[in-house]
């Protein structure tokens, strides 16, 4: 067997071991295991078919699409005869499909990069053992769809500027692109932002061809951009409230931690009490940085693992060590490419540019938005690192894509490797065989099923 087929079948192997991870953390949670209650919410669409009131309800200020598509397969299974139960384990379901479904295209946009097979079996490595993306993909909640448009519309963008350097019909994969990016941001208020990809591209054609062209391509765009806004704008004529939040009509959040901006620390990073007490606690929580990175690599809320189990302390030690290594790795990566980078700067077309500058961009602009949420509201619960899901992985995937053949980052990558699939599975084992403990054992509540 080549060297070629070998990292072939690697590559099909982590594309299923995350799979498997995904689907073995969905099929032991509860359906009713999730940060908030969106249960409520998808409850009230499949009776009426009818969008609630924005405070109808905690969670019904959120965008429609997640929740139309949920009522509907809802409403569908129980039509056929399916238990009451089994209905909301499909609905469950949404969010790990599309989580497998975007490993597939993570490797797509891996081989547009035109990177060598290791680099993209190191970089898949990565995504597909990624905690944060295992637990928001085993809830019922539209946080993991708006990942799924984020990364396809990532997909799209590329496959726009290929078309266009290729001097192919650009309008196929531009109105793709402008739909997707409609569509997550009718999912989650933040999925505006995936407006920059399309946006990108009207001002790529802007400046690289005749001006009259661009007429097939400004009534997309705004048609797309006007459908994003009419939700905002219908919320607010609904409330009064621009970029309206739940915790403007509620007040469930007030008696978390730190409770004022004064307290809450943007500079500092507690990994020492990180790894003294892994969960969530008041040595941590106030700390910004610290409660995203925790989020990030473990199961900091505990939803899944709970301090119970007889070595959570020791898999959180485990966790948020592996996520140093990733911070070092990553760090490399971007010193390496940057100084090459400037180095090759006066010699660079606006196409190349665009391809990557708008991803470090947007990928930033996701990593923000828990920033933005914890200036409005100073609570844990507002330091949310799958607010920035989508931006993590677009960074991924964009630092992943500077790993050269050959190189010592490379080298270093296969090592990584086998680190992130050894954590992989000790993380989705523990959840597996611990779950019945930890369930009584939650950091919240488990919902009420409608």
């Amino acid at each position: 067997m080549s060297k070629e087929n070998l990292y072939k079948y690697l590559i099909l192997a982590i594309i299923c071991f995350g799979g498997i991870l995904r689907l073995t953390v969905f099929w032991v949670s509860p359906v009713n295991n999730a940060y908030d209650d969106h249960l409520e919410v998808i409850n009230i669409y499949s009776e009426s078919l009818n969008r609630p009131a924005p405070f109808q309800c905690w969670e019904c200020y959120q965008p429609p699409f997640y929740y139309y598509t949920a009522a509907a397969l809802y409403n569908i299974t129980e039509s056929i005869g399916v238990d009451k139960l089994d209905c909301w384990k499909m609905v469950q379901f949404i969010n790990p499909f599309l989580s497998i479904i975007l490993l597939i295209i993570v490797y797509q946009i891996l081989l547009l990069f035109k990177i060598p097979k290791l680099s993209i079996l190191i970089t898949l490595s990565f995504v597909a053992i990624l905690p944060r993306d295992i637990f928001t993909s085993a809830m019922i909640g539209n946080d993991y769809m708006l990942v799924f448009f984020a990364i396809l519309s990532f997909y799209l963008f590329l496959k726009t500027l290929f078309a266009l350097s290729n001097r192919d019909k650009v309008w196929f994969w531009f109105i793709l692109l402008t739909l997707t990016a409609t569509l997550g941001s009718i999912t989650k208020q933040h999925g505006l932002l995936i407006h920059l990809f399309p946006f990108s591209i009207f001002l790529l054609l802007f400046k690289s061809i005749n001006r009259k062209k661009l007429f097939w391509a400004i009534p997309f765009l705004l048609f797309g951009v006007l459908i994003s806004i009419s939700d905002e704008l219908w919320k607010f004529n609904q409330t009064g409230e621009l970029l309206v939040s739940n915790q403007h009509y509620f007040d469930y959040a007030k008696n978390q931690f730190p409770g004022s901006l004064d307290k809450v620390e943007f500079f500092s990073f507690r990994i020492f009490e990180l790894y003294q007490e892994p969960f969530i606690s008041e040595k941590t929580s106030a700390s910004f940085f610290t409660e995203l990175f925790a989020r990030t690599f473990y199961d900091y809320e505990w939803r899944f693992i709970s301090p119970k189990i007889p070595w959570a302390n020791k898999l959180g030690f485990i966790g948020y060590s592996l996520g140093l290594i990733w911070l070092f790795f990553f760090i490399i990566i971007v010193f390496v490419r940057t100084r090459n980078f400037k180095n090759s700067l006066y010699n660079i077309n606006w196409l190349t540019l665009v391809t990557k500058i708008t991803p470090i961009l947007l990928g930033f602009l996701f990593m923000i938005v828990p920033f933005i949420q914890t200036l409005r509201y100073p609570y844990f619960s507002s330091m949310k690192a799958m607010f920035m899901l989508s931006g993590i992985i677009l960074l991924l995937l964009t630092l992943g894509s500077q790993i050269k053949q050959g190189s010592w980052i490379q080298k270093f990558g296969i090592y990584m490797i086998v680190i992130n699939i050894s954590y992989g599975v000790m993380l989705t084992v523990s959840i597996y065989f611990y779950i019945g403990i930890s369930i009584n054992h939650l950091h919240g509540p488990l919902w009420s099923i409608p």
